[in-house]
């Protein structure tokens, strides 16, 4: 059994072929990663959100604790 020479005719021929799958994966992959960075900016949309939220919820238990207190300073607590 006799291998045939390699020539640069071959080597082309594969080097095409691995260029070609390289680029079909570069097609497959590129919509991974436009949705990593969509979901990437949608994280930090709600770390702002989280960040805003928290004062708000402070000064929403101020105010009630407030409202409880005066509620049972003239209402009585029953």
């Amino acid at each position: 059994m006799t291998e045939e020479p390699v020539t640069h005719e071959h080597i082309y021929e594969r080097l095409l072929a691995v260029e070609s799958k390289v680029d079909n994966i570069d097609k497959n992959t590129e919509h991974v990663i436009k949705a990593f960075n969509a979901a990437s900016g949608a994280f930090l949309v709600l770390e702002w959100i989280a960040k805003a939220v928290k004062p708000i919820i402070i000064i929403g238990a101020f105010f009630g604790a407030i409202y409880l207190a005066i509620d049972s300073k003239f209402n009585g607590v029953k």
